[in-house]
């Protein structure tokens, strides 16, 4: 459970809030002051006081380019597959004026 909870942080990008030694105590003595032993644990505060540092723009995913949109959703792409010609079969049936790109 302790590899599994230190995976996820370190997946996450948030290892850094949290130490490694994170639910064993690290002196002999426990402290049951919870604002107490984060600070120690720490040494700087507690982990929920930290802001989130946001570097890249977001909103600007969709690039678009006709030559990806023709090799994913194209006329040979849809009928070089068995599951693309039931797409185009599908859009046939339904009485699309377009079958694909």
């Amino acid at each position: 459970m302790q590899q599994g909870a230190t995976f996820i942080l370190f997946r996450r990008g948030i290892a850094s809030v949290f130490p490694m030694t994170w639910g064993r105590p690290l002196d002999h003595h426990i402290s049951l002051d919870p604002v107490g032993a984060c600070q120690k644990f720490l040494g700087q505060g507690l982990p929920w006081s930290h802001q989130q540092i946001r570097t890249k723009a977001r909103g600007n995913e969709y690039q678009p380019s006709n030559i990806k949109r023709k090799r994913k959703h194209g006329w040979k792409k849809r009928i070089s597959t068995a599951s693309g010609i039931e797409v185009i079969l599908r859009r046939m049936l339904k009485g699309r004026k377009s079958l694909s790109h």
